[in-house]
């Protein structure tokens, strides 16, 4: 709508609002003669060798200058809010941070907690996936960016900027810092919606580059909204936040005016890895017009794009052949090298654990496919210490390199790709049908046995002579499913919204208590104020009772629902009732004591094993509980038994518990982000649990108030419960003890029947074992030796080997070894109180037919018939002569 931006900045500057010639877009312009929007499809590039900005800058220069604009800016000084990690523990819906605006959702952005500042101003590094196929390709795409940002969130009783003050705010950075021309900028009208929010937005472009976008965003989705956008419906909401996204790269890549913006960006990693490899440099002209070719073809095509390079180089003279071709290559792989590996610094500095699910497969692509181009290019060094050259590069953006974590985890993925490799060949082969690979069946060698699409291909012409077809988009198809994160929903029951005092927070000693039914229906009732804690936080619900009219009535579960916790009841209880509830207190007690144990625990784990450590998975019960731990070894009997010394150290040090409550911003900018450990709050305030010296993190759930009362804590086992993931079952206080005392029994019993000490019992079990084996293995050699000698004389009847054997106990193995030999066969096993007959034939039902007929007119029933593939079963009972039996197969065939 033209309203929407008919804005003072633009009336009184002079900006004109156009319609593009090519995409029909409307976009405001200074220049009476533009007759396109900017957009590079609609104009491409036009700065590449002849930069708008007055000088070159570098990412930290660039960065700087735009964070000391804002800071400093007289009207509205910005505070400077420091990048959040790229991992977003603060979201459940997310597996990495995709711009500025994820630091603040959806705590900020649905007003549920006030901003770090209004307004702000920071550089977010930032991980897109979805473009991996084209990072190295078009000249312009990257996996990670940094998304410069100023915002302002806007109250109803409190408002800071929007879109006048923003789009200047643009315009002056542009003209005032980097001395662009104000007739270059380009400002184009585009719709922005995602995650449940939408605004109008303007795209910023100086010369065919988008240079940052601009959003206002006022809406939020509504079934029964005024506004539509796309088919879904919006209404306004109170809060109106300004979303900016600048690209830092693009800013710098705008000042270098290079061929691409890895050279801008990358220079120095990439001479690095030139200097160490056989790939070399590129004509500029050659590399400038492939970037200006794909930011024209949209979708991208490498058969539309190389097609014109070749005409652009043969109109030049120059030579479009196998070796250009493969230097391009080398050069794109030099150019995605550069890329992911700023990208790996940036997932290993939160400590992310390459796996096969989640950001871990995210990880694990780009590892395995910087392996793959290190190879291809033959570089001289391995991806660590790229890895380190990097981080020299770019340690003003990571905040830590934890060498040993990063050696460790290259040095295992490096074994896993190396053992792919090898095993790929047969693999891939047997999924080729009729010369065929369907894309699902690539998709699936991909994903499920992490062989690489080039390698693929490359078998696939071994095996056909044929060259695979697989999509430009390969990786998108792969990874769009994958980058967002999956929230679990559960069916919700509706209940009034009833607010009920928690009184386990007040005290957790409360465990009698009266109170009002506020709300009765189907045995489920909701008070005024409880002491019975519901489940959450991997802490289980209370039990106990309630007393009516002198009549007990047991709680069964007790769940919270929004500001409600309802009880679920053995018996109806009527609204507005007094009654007292009771608590039990063994139950709760012990549930707490575990609660503490898991923090306790997770903490000595994380200062054991390292930082990479952070809480999976948790499940408390009153026997035993588990926490599932980032970590990626096994936890060998040595850690167990050194993590358990720690805790009792702890213990025994008297540590205290503390609980308070803080304000989010508060409790961020004191803990971090540890804080989401255990999941995200949604409430204006964080609780937190902390143990002295030792753990901090947000929960809800009910505590100790001294490490002392814990008593002690036994690991009873760990497991590995997928790739990068520990499990610990764990018992602590009571529960511990009698998991002790049940081992002491069990080691009791077994002394008493081995009649040797206690230190003995494991050199007498191994000994037992091993003369179970060697009795085993007697017995196998035997029942094949018979088994032999019964297959060696069978009795012919009408060409079918029949065996009539007694009391043979490994029928099994005779079976096995008939089957093998493919010839038809019958068994007849005469056993104490029936007979069993086997008919191994590949026309086992019929024969079986016949012979069930024949014994029939016999006077023999058949009392049971089992019919399988190739062989049948029949049980014959009250049977004394199998005289009758082998006259009946005589005529089957006669």
């Amino acid at each position: 709508m033209p309203e929407e931006f008919d804005i003072d900045f633009f009336r009184d500057t002079g900006f004109m609002r156009k319609q593009c010639i090519s995409c029909s877009s409307y976009f405001w312009t200074l220049d009476s003669e533009k007759k396109t929007c900017g957009d590079p499809a609609c104009e491409s590039y036009s700065f590449i060798g002849n930069s708008p900005v007055y000088r070159k800058y570098t990412i930290d220069e660039m960065r700087e200058e735009f964070i000391k604009f804002f800071q400093n800016d007289s009207e509205f000084r910005h505070k400077f809010i420091p990048a959040y990690p790229v991992v977003p523990r603060w979201r459940d819906d997310v597996l990495l941070v995709n711009a500025s605006i994820y630091d603040f959702q959806p705590q900020v952005t649905s007003g549920l907690v006030p901003p770090p500042g209004n307004p702000i101003v920071m550089s977010q590094p930032s991980i897109r996936m979805l473009d991996l196929d084209l990072v190295g390709k078009t000249g312009r795409h990257l996996t990670t960016f940094e998304m410069l940002c100023h915002d302002a969130f806007n109250y109803e009783d409190k408002f800071v900027y929007w879109k006048n003050e923003t789009i200047r705010y643009s315009f002056r950075f542009l003209t005032e810092r980097l001395k662009v021309d104000k007739n270059l900028i380009t400002y184009k009208e585009k719709p922005w919606f995602g995650g449940g929010n939408a605004g109008n937005a303007v795209e910023v472009f100086v010369r065919g580059l988008e240079v940052a976008t601009l959003v206002f965003m006022d809406l939020k989705e509504d079934p029964n909204g005024d506004v539509e956008i796309e088919g879904t419906k919006y209404s306004h909401m109170p809060l109106r936040v300004v979303d900016t996204g600048y690209g830092l790269e693009r800013l710098v890549w705008l000042s270098a005016a290079t061929s691409t913006i890895y050279d801008a960006i990358y220079d120095k990693t990439i001479n690095f890895l030139i200097e160490n490899s056989k790939a070399k440099k590129i004509n500029d002209k050659i590399m400038a017009k492939i970037s200006e070719i794909s930011a024209v073809i949209d979708p991208y095509s490498e058969e539309k794009v190389m097609n014109e390079v070749k005409k652009f180089m043969e109109s030049k003279k120059m030579e479009y052949n196998e070796d250009f071709i493969k230097q391009l290559k080398f050069l794109r792989e030099v150019y995605s090298l550069a890329d992911h590996t700023k990208t790996l610094l940036l997932m290993f500095s939160d400590y992310v654990i390459p796996s096969n699910v989640k950001v871990g497969y995210l990880a694990r692509t780009l590892i395995r496919r910087s392996f793959r181009f290190i190879d291809d290019i033959g570089f001289k060094y391995d991806l660590e210490k790229l890895l380190e050259f990097q981080y020299g590069e770019f340690k003003n953006i990571i905040p830590r390199f934890d060498e040993k974590f990063i050696s460790d985890i290259i040095k295992i993925e490096r074994e896993k790709y190396n053992a792919v490799n090898q095993s790929s060949f047969n693999i891939v082969k047997k999924f080729i049908k009729d010369d065929d690979l369907p894309l699902d069946s690539i998709i699936r060698l991909y994903e499920s046995y992490g062989i690489n699409e080039d390698l693929i291909s490359d078998i696939y012409h071994q095996i056909t002579g044929k060259t695979l077809i697989i999509p430009d988009n390969f990786h998108e198809l792969i990874i769009k499913n994958k980058e967002i994160g999956r929230k679990e929903t559960k069916k919700q029951l509706t209940f009034p919204d009833i607010k009920t005092r928690p009184l386990y927070y007040d005290n957790t000693k409360i465990l009698e208590f009266t109170a009002n039914v506020l709300y009765s229906c189907d045995k489920k009732i909701i008070l005024n104020q409880t002491a019975f804690y519901p489940e959450g936080g991997g802490q289980p619900y209370d039990l106990g009772y309630f007393i009516y009219n002198g009549k007990r009535i047991n709680v069964l579960n007790v769940q919270k629902y929004g500001d409600s916790i309802v009880h679920f009841l053995d018996s109806d209880i009527p609204e507005h009732s007094r009654i007292k509830g009771v608590v039990d207190y063994n139950r709760r007690h012990q549930l707490m004591i575990h609660h503490s144990a898991t923090h306790l625990l997770l903490g000595v784990m994380r200062s054991y094993f390292g930082d990479h450590v952070w809480q999976s998975g948790v499940k408390k019960d009153v026997n035993e509980s588990r926490l599932d731990i980032t970590h990626y070894k096994k936890i060998t009997e040595e850690d167990i038994k050194n993590i358990e010394d720690l805790c009792f150290r702890a213990i025994e040090d008297g540590k205290t518990i503390r609980v308070t409550n803080e304000k989010w911003n508060t409790a961020l900018d004191k803990y971090g982000f540890r804080l989401f450990e255990g999941g995200v709050p949604v409430s204006k305030t964080i609780r937190v649990v902390t143990i002295q010296d030792i753990d901090s993190e947000g929960c809800g759930g009910t505590h100790l108030d001294n490490t002392s009362e814990i008593h002690f804590i036994k690991i009873i086992k760990t497991e590995t419960l997928q790739e990068g993931i520990q499990r610990v079952t764990f018992a602590a206080g009571p529960a511990a003890l009698r998991y002790v005392q049940k081992l002491y029994n069990i080691i009791k019993a077994e002394q008493e029947y081995m009649r040797v000490d206690e230190d003995k019992i494991a050199d007498q079990s191994k000994k037992y074992i091993e003369e179970l084996i060697s009795l085993r293995k007697t017995y196998d050699d035997q029942s094949r030796e018979i088994t032999k000698n019964i297959i060696n004389n069978p009795e012919k009847i009408n060409n079918i080997n029949v065996y009539n054997i007694e009391n043979y106990t490994n029928i099994k193995l005779l079976i096995s070894a008939l089957q093998k030999f493919n010839q038809e066969s019958i068994v007849i096993n005469r056993l104490q109180n029936e007979v069993i007959i086997y008919i191994i034939s590949g026309q086992a039902s019929s024969i079986t037919d016949s012979l069930i007929s024949l014994i029939k007119n016999n006077g023999i029933e058949p009392d049971r018939v089992t019919k399988s593939h190739g062989i049948c079963i029949m049980n014959v009972n009250n049977i004394k002569n199998t005289d009758i039996l082998l006259d009946s197969i005589k005529k089957v065939k006669s």
